[in-house]
């Protein structure tokens, strides 16, 4: 047996181990002070008032074999239960809190360059539109990734995935959307594919070359282009990696994409058997959210700016509200999404960080966290299931990541603090102590 974690003593709590699954122990996590469980789900994200049910088990444990959970419980109980066995490693969580390990169901995390100059830009009082009518935003970061091979942009990656494992993600979901073309736009998507393989973050790949029509180009003859040619081809691309197909999503909004062009773009999706996404109501209403719920889409980005009744509507599907507070922060925006009347209307609403090289250079999900509860007005336990659970179905991994149960897999992040309250309210530095990635340790200090 072995010991994995500084030993801590945590507070006392006598409750049944419940049981899973039999089989045999490969891990044992121990002393867990508090065991943040958001409610659990086979059927869908969790909506509304529900999402703030979370359970706190205290001096928990996690039994996990292999890759996946077998059985949460007591400490003791489960210590007695499958501590015995051949080869077991013991990891001592010192009385910390334990959560489902951390899902990004929103990122732009591969690209060439920086954009620290808008950043300054920002500061001085100019707008993100501004910002792109000087020849930033989208196009400057098309800039400095178009040329890049897939290898090259894969090593970026390497190094932001990192950091986002050491702040306690454990799933991402990452777009293309800085090629423009076709060629720049696959080889984005390929070094998604090339990362899946190279780290531990499980990665789930997003097609967007809608993302901004390249300068000089057609609007209606770029979007059939998409249509005709990029979609199949990362149809194709997939296959030769052996990898599910990408998810398709469009950045609906003024300036950008109009909605029949996000029609058209789903429908030949569709087609081709790809999920779909849309960036939604980011700047004014185009009726994108609505568009994505009668497409029956994953989930509907950004919000800031959706309507009354297509809360109404989003409640009553399974497309999932991805809201980006980290977004809206970091443009020094006065209005942000209104989480509190989505998920007072019953939205099943997922948290994201946005990560990009200009409106959002945030990775830490432990920041939006906090974000989220003082932006947004969501409580802990909201933003945790938002986090967990709703992210990953936001990213269609609902049926094996976001949720510590019975065949899911052992994805668990374990912070240096004792609640969940703790972590948004820590949010100068990082709580993350470890990181556990289908059963395995991937980021411990």
């Amino acid at each position: 047996m072995s010991e994995n974690s500084r030993p801590f003593t945590a507070p006392a709590r006598g409750e049944e181990s419940t049981q899973v699954a039999l089989k045999t122990a490969t891990m044992v996590i121990h002393s867990i002070g508090e065991l943040a469980l958001p409610p659990s789900t086979k059927n869908g994200a969790v909506h509304g008032k529900e999402m703030a049910k979370v359970s706190r088990l205290k001096n928990a444990a996690v039994a996990i074999a292999g890759e996946k959970v077998i059985a949460v419980g007591a400490s003791e109980a489960i210590l007695k239960e499958h501590a015995q066995a051949k080869d077991i490693q013991l990891v001592d969580a010192g009385g910390r809190l334990a959560t489902p390990g951390l899902v990004d169901p929103h990122t732009h995390l591969i690209f060439g360059g920086n954009r620290a100059n808008e950043f300054i830009m920002r500061c001085q009082g100019k707008t993100y539109t501004e910002i792109a009518d000087a020849g930033g935003g989208i196009v400057a970061s098309m800039r400095a990734t178009r040329g890049a091979s897939a290898e090259e942009l894969a090593s970026l990656g390497l190094l932001r995935l990192k950091r986002m494992l050491q702040a306690g993600t454990t799933t991402c979901e990452i777009k293309t959307g800085y090629g423009l073309d076709a060629q720049s736009e696959l080889s984005m998507l390929e070094a998604i594919y090339q990362l899946q393989k190279a780290q531990p973050v499980e990665l789930i790949a997003t097609f967007m070359p809608a993302h901004a029509v390249p300068p000089g180009a057609d609007r209606e003859s770029y979007v059939q282009q998409i249509v005709d040619d990029m979609l199949p081809r990362a149809a194709k691309l997939s296959k030769q990696y052996d990898t599910e197909t990408p998810i398709i999503d469009v950045f609906c909004d003024k300036g950008y994409f109009t909605l029949e062009d996000t029609r058209k773009i789903f429908t030949a999706a569709h087609a081709l058997g790809m999920q779909t996404k849309v960036h939604a109501d980011e700047f004014v209403n185009l009726g994108a959210t609505e568009l994505a719920v009668n497409h029956q889409s994953l989930s509907a980005d950004h919000l800031l700016n959706v309507s009354d009744d297509e809360i109404v509507k989003l409640a009553a599907s399974s497309t999932v509200a991805v809201l980006l507070p980290g977004t809206s922060f970091y443009l020094n925006l006065d209005e942000h999404a209104p989480a509190r009347k989505m998920i007072d209307s019953g939205v099943a609403v997922a948290l994201g960080s946005d990560f990009n090289p200009g409106s959002c250079h945030i990775f830490s999900l432990p920041l939006i966290w906090a974000l989220a509860c003082l932006h947004l007005r969501m409580t802990p336990e909201e933003a945790l299931t938002a986090l967990t659970v709703n992210a990953a179905y936001a990213i269609g991994a609902g049926d094996k990541v976001g949720q510590i149960a019975s065949g899911y897999q052992a994805d668990i992040t374990i912070y240096d603090v004792q609640s969940i309250e703790e972590v948004p309210y820590n949010l100068g530095w990082n709580p993350v102590s470890m990181t556990i990635k289908k059963g395995s340790i991937v980021h411990r200090i």
